[in-house]
């Protein structure tokens, strides 16, 4: 099993260090298609933070694959969500645009790093067995 989480935290770390090239394309206005680069961060962010949470050797460690998969999706519709609250002061600066496209992407990163969690985990058991 320690193998699997560090695997998954592997995972987890490319996936969330992939979103600082992708925002630097975005601010370069580099070429590529404006919808990928728009909706690249809340696809990668989800499913690396389910995959940190899974190389979890803490208390989250008890939890199951199902309920982090729930955590890592309410903590993703949140972000999105709070993009509709005012910002007061030098955060009125910073442009963060709602887009039911990214809640839509950040869902499917959620429950595609769960489907690749889930059968990673079974494998790993079979191979365990």
């Amino acid at each position: 099993m320690k193998n699997l989480r560090h695997l998954f935290g592997w995972m987890g770390t490319v996936c969330l260090l992939a979103i600082i090239p992708i925002k630097v394309i975005r601010w370069a206005g580099g070429g590529v298609s404006d919808i990928i680069i728009g909706i690249a961060p809340s696809v990668l962010g989800p499913a690396g933070l389910l995959f940190l949470l899974l190389s979890s050797t803490g208390r989250l460690s008890r939890l199951s694959l199902f309920q982090l998969t729930l955590i890592t999706a309410g903590i993703a519709l949140g972000l999105e969500f709070v993009q509709l609250v005012p910002r007061p002061g030098i955060l009125a600066v910073i442009h963060y645009r709602f887009d039911w496209l990214d809640v839509g992407a950040s869902m499917a990163s959620v429950l595609i790093g769960y489907i690749i969690a889930l059968l990673m985990q079974r494998r790993f058991d079979r191979t365990m067995q």
